[in-house]
Formats: structure tokens, sequence, C-alpha cells
């Protein structure tokens, strides 16, 4: 028994790391897309 100390788990907190990286850019690069996109659309109007 740990006494409700947790003992490792790393793994788990660079997986969540990784996760919200990689969440984060592709939030990012879909928002530079989009704002590109209507900023080329109000160049044609």
């Amino acid at each position: 028994m740990t006494g409700g100390i947790v003992i490792g788990g790393w793994e788990y907190v660079w997986a969540a790391y990784g996760i919200t990286f990689t969440a984060l850019t592709v939030y990012g690069v879909t928002l530079a897309l989009r704002l590109r996109g209507e900023k080329r659309s109000g160049e044609d109007r």
C-alpha cells in the first residue's frame, strides 16, 4: 500500500502533455487557415 501517494505515473502526464500539444497545434493551424481564407475572400470583393 502506498498510503494515497501515486508512485510513477509520469507516462500519463507525458501522454496528457502530448495530447494537449497536438490539439493546440491542430487548432492553431486550422485557425490560421481560416483567417487566411477570410482575408483572401475579402480581397475578391
